[in-house]
């Protein structure tokens, strides 16, 4: 089971290029595609009326690479990189809005890159894994009073409102219009699990998940980046369309949608070098 000390020693950090990351990664990107044959008329109807919605926005359509941010627990003692400030991610999450960024759900980022749906030429998706109570109590007041989307990968094991966020809280955020995805139910490393494990973890998760906001969970982001063949298999089996890795890059078309990229922000980054990360990240 996750143990809540990893905070103390362990770091969902990027993983270093490898040869088993690139053969998971060739052996899949033609076999995950979604499986719903999707009329193109719906398309074209619901690519129109999102295009109505953002009347003052230049969209595109090329396959520019989507930022993807990555945070952990967010709370005034940083004793760790995976702890940042309230202060200091407010001020990362003004610079973006400043920047003219159109924050993204990641339905919005889905649509995008399976549905042949346009999206703002600046577009970036803002992201927080385990689901920390201090998501709800230090984060969710910055992104109402920013009005930025943002998603939460939740750990559900433990649901109590102390350490990790309560029912009652994911429901709030929920509502509210904060996407609440899957970040497995224990935490465990899903490298060393049989396809079977993983599926009961995936499955777990994302029931307990829809049984709270009433809402599908579509997206995970795997613990540690750690994944194998059997991860992508079972995540897609599971009903997940997108799946985020700890691999440093941009997030497009090309990409597995099970194996997307992300970036990660650590607290020990400056302002000039979150500028830096934020504005050379390639695809």
């Amino acid at each position: 089971m996750y143990n809540p000390l990893y905070l103390k020693n362990t770091v969902d950090e990027p993983l270093n290029n490898s040869n088993t990351t690139k053969k998971v990664e060739n052996s899949n990107t033609q076999t995950t595609k979604l499986d719903d044959k999707t009329d193109n008329k719906t398309l074209d109807v619901e690519n129109e009326n999102k295009i109505k919605e953002k009347p003052n926005l230049k969209l595109t359509n090329e396959n520019i690479g989507v930022p993807v941010l990555y945070y952990h627990s967010v709370k005034n003692s940083e004793g760790s990189e995976i702890i940042i400030s309230p202060q200091k991610l407010r001020n990362q999450l003004r610079y973006i809005k400043d920047s003219g960024y159109s924050t993204l759900t990641l339905n919005e980022l889905e649509d995008h890159l399976l549905n042949n749906i346009p999206i703002p030429e600046k577009s970036i998706v803002i992201t927080f894994d385990d689901g920390y109570m201090d998501n709800y109590t230090n984060v969710f007041p910055i992104l109402k009073d920013l009005e930025i989307k943002a998603t939460i990968f939740c750990i559900t094991f433990q649901l109590d409102g102390g350490y990790y966020l309560s029912e009652d809280a994911i429901k709030k955020m929920s509502d509210y219009g904060i996407d609440i995805q899957s970040h497995t139910a224990g935490h465990p490393d899903l490298a060393t699990m049989t396809y079977e494990e993983q599926l009961k973890e995936f499955i777990e998760s994302k029931d307990t998940l829809e049984a709270i906001t009433e809402k599908p969970v579509t997206s995970i982001a795997y613990p540690y980046g750690h994944y194998n063949n059997n991860t992508i298999k079972a995540a897609k089996d599971a009903g997940f369309k997108l799946g985020f890795t700890t691999h440093l890059g941009l997030s497009d078309r090309n990409d597995n949608p099970l194996l997307l990229d992300r970036i990660y922000i650590s607290s020990n980054y400056d302002m000039d070098t979150f500028k830096k990360l934020l504005n050379n990240t390639k695809k």
